[in-house]
């Protein structure tokens, strides 16, 4: 036996194996459709309930949970380790401090009593000449010693900035009694994003000042309204015309003249240097050592803080170079203590903030009375929590798409039941996906982005079900032409109307011209005994494709009665067809969902998660429910539905326009798009590749996808009055300017020793006990042993290199409290008070033995116990920064466990490259002090193996690791998504070309979407992470479609429509026509085949092969052209649906649905087909030889070779007995 035979045999065993399970499972689905069908619903039901019974529904008041990196190396884990060490410090506080509180009195009361020292005022009865001769008594003494003491200029120095005048400023007792509220905080202070904040601008654009006397009067008004609106009369509330009136002494601002604005900008301009030094913002924050001395007191530049308010709360940043403002803040403080409404409801709480935004500020021009209008506004900072209450109503638009699908799929398939049918998939396929994650898997976080699945689901679910319905319309397309050209008579199940009647006799009339047709050319051929001219032959055969293809009424073909077994039949070729599409379709999709699973951000992963087990649950309900659903329809509702003639009831013009649409759909995808993409093929090919190019440069070159430029997370729409806060104002007033700045200048950085890494809550369960059973919060590096000398040794050498290292600032700090606990140390174990230590102030003094340490470092803490900033340690007080050294020890034993130290960062966080070069830097810092205490003490060595697993961490980190791991889960997502698409393709089409150019379309595809996305401006963040790994599984559909229908399709379907006529001309002329016409071929070929080139070889198989590919391009373009185009819209739709939503995540989804189905459709239309038409596989070629895995030998030869002629030989018979009773008939 050849191998050739050997091949064949296996092919053939293969395709008997898998016709033979098609049809076995065909013929279980026709018989037992209903009982298939109802189980699955069942299962579905008692699966999306018991996940709603058995669990908590879905709570999104904190969107920030899973929002982080978390996992292996990740630096948002070490800041979770270090916030557990924290706690762990402070849960020993407090244990001592009940141990000792006898001993101690209370450290808040303290601390209360200093700040309250601090607020109270001096006597009024001072006189500025006293105060000028205590200037004059300390003029080089220090005005303001910073806490730092980077920044210290005298008193002869500041008043000098105040041009050595001096603006002692009295208030009278009307005002003193408003700044001194009963109950409350002195009004001196702000504390950001805690408060009641409304920021207004003027209404004339091209005088936007609003330091105008109208402007202000008109402020004023609001002001009263508000606080009457907030029911804050008992509490402090800053506005500028308040702080106008208050600088003219006045204690109405409705009483303000023209004359009081230019008294106030003076006054402002006057203190400008002093706030260019920044002394203004130190004394506002009271972040000095020392006060100033009482004259800097009394100065309006310092009474009260007002200046520092009002330049830096209630005026925008341009007030100082400009004398003017565009924007103001009105500040309305809440209340310490939690009050009551009239009605009992607790006020000033999220909750309460919300109702007062909905009902007096949304939408609510109340507050524009033509001079003035509110611009921002930012309530207690519950932008986040108003989001996810917007959630809920946004849900709206999941109805709002499902009857879109609804209305779309009445107009295409012209049955609502199939409608319902398919959107009750989506909700059972989100049911069932959702019981999995709750039940099966345990997970109890739930992000909110979860929710688009079912908008995502829609789209998917409308397309599987639009193709699987074509292809068994298709199907039972070919069974009417077949019964035509064999002359049966067709049942249908309701009475034709006159046209349908009309078009069922044309349609014959032109069956028996065609068999006329070729009987006469037969004649005429014997008669003349020359060759047929091949070009009118495949003329005339795509004429005749094109009538078969179009459905001039497809009524007529849904009203053909079938039985049930041409229903098996029909049902077999759905599977051949469909089923490979949407497996590929589902499975390619799925996998770049599950590919989320590769990023370590848990918000991703989890979506990712939910929307691969939903995508998976909606494949399992298409080839199980939906195509038993085709049987049930097909039984039940078409012959209901022609019996009543539910569609004849419309209104005339409606029905004619239902049937125009579907015959005008079944032309442009039949004939007038295949005769396009063949005729422009080049011109298509061309202009697509050029825009994939375009995009990928886009993408990966120039302006190329970025990280964000700014921290923030946009929920909004930016005309949001809280995003306009967010994005605009925070950027317009120097409060937040400054805070901003110095979070990101010289931020902290933190040096751990003794306890590992590791975060032993999983992102999954990050409030699950049960995950961490033995409850141990910490894990402790035994290695270490921090009362070994050799140890302290190493800290010392390794902090001086930190001081030396420019990568670093305020390690002296550091390093003279390290040299503070050797001094302890040495008087511990050196008690003689006669020992000079002058001398030894600059060196860490290390213990020589260990035991020594042990004592030294117990009275050391025995005496930190003592002291007032140990007890105050856990309070959040600014005594607290001084620390920059620790110790854990163990709540047992009472030993080290842990080490830890800060420094300062010698660079500004103000981009992710900055950060990221820094990190770098600090990381190979890091690393190459290890390997230099490796390299000289050995890989064993006794410090190295002790240390090396220290680590460093920065609460700056946290945005930094946030779009690390961002940018890493992106491309490794993107890469396996598509490297698991390929695999998938390949397997499935089992043609290596086709896998080849699907993938270099879906490439383009994904290209040129991010391409449009980074043009409008968006940037690399969460959102936009999941769009794009989301955008391979949703680009793969179309492609995919075409694809699998072009491998699979019956490119001789010109002559099939046909086949019996063609096979009674055969029979006619016992096959002479046929030999001669071979001979004739054979001879002419071999003498033209000597004569002609290799180009020209090449070029005639080409052109010989082109018949091959239109004919499958054309049959694709039949099969599924109009189910993905429909497809695609229905997922456009629910694009178009997202697209109004107030919250930026579904509104980008959206606007990413439109794209990615417009897109793929052009390139898959257009630029797939056409390459396919191109250079597109014919017969074999490019197929995946899965025969030559298998072994040959194992088949029995005989079998084989008798097996083969005899079936062929039956055929043959069979069909020569059918074709003579046929012609006889005829």
């Amino acid at each position: 036996m050849t191998y050739t035979d050997c091949k064949h045999a296996i092919n053939l065993r293969k395709e008997f194996h898998r016709k033979r399970w098609i049809e076995l499972y065909s013929t279980f689905v026709v018989k037992y459709s209903w009982c298939f069908l109802l189980l699955g619903l069942i299962i579905c039901f008692a699966l999306g309930l018991s996940a709603v019974l058995l669990r908590d529904l879905p709570n999104f008041n904190d969107p920030t949970k899973g929002f982080v990196p978390r996992g292996k190396n990740t630096l948002t884990s070490r800041l979770f380790v270090l916030e557990r060490v924290k706690n762990e410090l402070d849960k020993q506080i407090a244990a001592e401090k009940l141990l000792e509180k006898n001993k101690f009195s209370s450290p808040s009361l303290n601390i209360n009593i200093v700040e309250e020292d601090e607020d109270l005022d001096y006597d009024d009865h001072l006189m500025e000449s006293y105060l000028l001769e205590d200037l004059r008594n300390s003029l080089d003494s220090c005005a303001f010693l910073s806490k730092t003491d980077r920044q210290c200029l005298t008193n002869q120095q500041v008043y000098q900035l105040l041009n050595n005048k001096s603006d002692l400023i009295k208030f009278s007792k009307t005002i003193e009694q408003q700044i001194n509220k009963p109950n409350e905080q002195m009004c001196t202070s702000i504390d950001l994003n805690r408060h009641y904040e409304v920021y207004f601008e003027s209404n004339n654009k091209s005088s936007p000042n609003l330091l105008t006397i109208n402007n202000l009067l008109s402020l004023c008004k609001k002001q009263n309204n508000l606080i009457e609106l907030f029911q804050l009369d008992s509490t402090c509330h800053y506005t500028l015309p308040q702080m106008i009136s208050y600088f003219s002494n006045k204690s109405n601002c409705s009483e303000l003249i023209e004359n009081d604005i230019t008294y106030f900008v003076y006054r402002m301009q006057r203190c400008h240097q002093l706030h260019k030094v920044g002394l203004i913002r130190i004394a506002g924050l009271k972040r000095y050592r020392f006060k100033p001395i009482e004259l800097f007191e009394y100065d309006s530049c310092f009474r009260y803080n007002f200046t520092f308010l009002t330049l830096e709360y209630l005026l925008d940043k341009t007030f100082l170079t400009t004398n003017e403002t565009r924007y103001t803040a009105m500040w309305f403080l809440k209340p310490t203590k939690s009050k009551k409404s009239l009605n009992g409801s607790e006020i000033h709480t999220a909750n309460s903030a919300y109702d007062l935004f909905i009902k007096h500020f949304y939408r609510n021009p109340k507050f524009d009375d033509g001079s003035t209008r509110i611009s921002a506004l930012n309530f207690l900072d519950i932008r986040i929590s108003t989001a996810m209450k917007q959630i809920r109503a946004d849900m709206f638009f999941v109805i709002l798409a499902i009857s879109l699908i609804v209305g779309v799929t009445i107009i295409y398939l012209r049955s609502i039941t199939v409608a319902l049918m398919t959107n009750l998939c989506v909700v059972f396929s989100f049911a069932c996906a959702y019981f999995t994650y709750k039940i099966a898997l345990e997970i109890d976080l739930f992000p909110y982005i979860n929710l688009m699945a079912t908008f995502i689901l829609i789209g998917i679910s409308c397309d599987n079900v639009f193709v699987i319905f074509d292809a068994w319309y298709s199907e039972k397309l070919d069974i009417y032409n077949q019964a035509r050209l064999q002359n049966h008579s067709i049942e249908f199940y309701g009475k034709l109307t006159t046209q349908q009647e009309q078009q069922y006799h044309r349609d014959r009339d032109y069956t028996l011209s065609v068999i006329k047709r070729k009987l006469t050319l037969k004649n005429h051929y014997e008669q003349d005994g020359n060759q047929l001219d091949e070009g009118n032959e495949e003329s005339d055969a795509d004429e005749e494709t094109e009538y078969f293809d179009r459905i001039k009424n497809p009524d007529l073909i849904r009203m053909m009665k079938v039985n049930d077994e041409q229903m098996i039949q029909m049902m077999g070729g759905l599977l051949r067809h469909a089923a490979a599409s949407v497996f590929v379709t589902s499975f390619t999709t799925t996998a770049a969902f599950f590919t989320n699973m590769i990023t370590r951000i848990a918000y991703v992963q989890l979506f990712g998660l939910f929307m691969g087990f939903c995508i998976l649950f909606n494949f399992l309900m298409n080839i199980t429910m939906i195509v038993s659903f085709v049987i049930v329809y097909e039984k039940i509702c078409e012959p209901l539905s022609a019996r009543l003639g539910l569609f004849n009831h419309f209104p005339t013009l409606f029905d004619k326009t239902l049937a125009t649409l579907t015959r005008l759909s079944h032309a442009i995808f039949t004939v007038y798009i295949p005769r396009l993409i063949i005729k422009l093929r080049y011109i298509m090919i061309t202009i697509f590749f050029i825009f994939g190019i375009i995009g990928l440069i886009i993408v990966f070159y120039h302006p190329k996808l970025s990280p964000p430029k700014s921290r923030r997370y946009q929920f909004f729409q930016l005309t949001h009055p809280f995003e306009r806060f967010e994005y605009q104002m925070r950027d317009q007033f120097l409060s937040y300017i400054n805070e901003d700045k110095e979070n990101v200048t010289n931020p902290i950085l933190i040096f751990i020793f003794g306890i590992e890494d590791s975060d032993l809550i999983h992102p999954f369960y990050p409030e699950d006990a049960k995950i961490n059973q033995n409850k141990q919060n910490l894990i402790y590096n035994t290695d270490i042993d921090f009362y070994d000398p050799n140890i302290l040794r190493w800290f010392d050498s390794f902090l001086k290199d930190l001081n030396r290292s420019d990568l670093f600032v305020g390690v002296q700090e550091t390093y003279s409290q390290w040299l503070t606990i050797g001094q302890l140390l040495r008087g511990f174990v050196t008690p003689d008070k006669n020992t000079s230590t002058s001398m030894h102030d600059q060196v860490f003094f290390v213990p020589t033995t260990r035991n020594q340490t042990i004592e030294a470092m117990s009275s050391l803490f025995n005496l930190l116990k003592g002291s007032n900033k140990f007890q105050s340690a856990n309070d959040m007080t600014r005594g607290n920064e001084d620390f920059r050294i620790g110790f854990l020890p163990d709540s047992r034993t009472k030993e080290i466990r842990a080490f830890l130290f800060t420094v300062n960062m010698n660079v500004t966080f103000n981009s992710y490259s900055v950060q990221d070069a820094y990190y770098n830097k600090l990381q190979n810092y890091f690393q190459k002090r290890l390997e230099q205490l490796k390299i000289s003490e050995g890989p064993n060595g006794h410090v190295y193996k002790q240390v090396k697993h220290g680590w460093f961490v920065s609460p700056q980190f946290l945005f930094y690791d946030l779009m690390r791991e961002v940018i890493r889960g992106t491309y490794t997502s993107l890469i396996f998504s598509m490297l698991f698409a390929f695999v998938v393709l390949l397997l499935t089409s089992g043609n290596v070309l086709i896998t080849i150019y699907a993938m270099l379309t879906i490439i383009f595809i994904i290209a040129d979407t991010v391409a449009i996305f980074v043009l409008c401006g968006w940037e690399l963040n969460i959102l936009e992470t999941i769009i794009i790994i989301m955008s391979v599984g949703l680009s793969v559909d179309f492609t995919v479609h075409y694809g699998v229908a072009y491998i699979k399709a019956d490119w001789k379907k010109n002559q099939t429509y046909i086949k019996r006529t063609s096979n009674v001309l055969k029979l006619l002329d016992n096959n002479h026509k046929e030999n001669y016409k071979r001979d004739k071929t054979t001879i002419s070929n071999e003498h033209s085949n000597k004569k002609d080139t290799l180009f020209q070889r090449l070029k005639k198989r080409h052109q010989h092969g082109n018949l091959q590919r239109f004919r499958r391009i054309k049959n694709s373009l039949i099969r599924v052209g109009s189910a993905v185009f429909i497809a695609g819209f229905t997922s456009f739709l629910a694009g178009v649906s997202m697209a109004p939503s107030k919250l930026t995540s579904f509104s980008q989804m959206g606007f990413f649905l439109m794209l990615i189905m417009f897109v793929s459709w052009l390139f898959a239309t257009w630029f797939f087909l056409p390459i396919l038409s191109c250079i597109g596989p014919i017969d074999r070629f490019g197929d995946i030889p899965f025969g030559k895995l298998c072994r040959c030998r194992k088949l029995s030869t005989t079998t084989t070779t008798q097996t083969v002629p005899i079936h062929e030989n039956e055929e043959n018979i069979n069909e020569e007995q059918k074709l003579n009773n046929e012609t006889e008939s005829t």
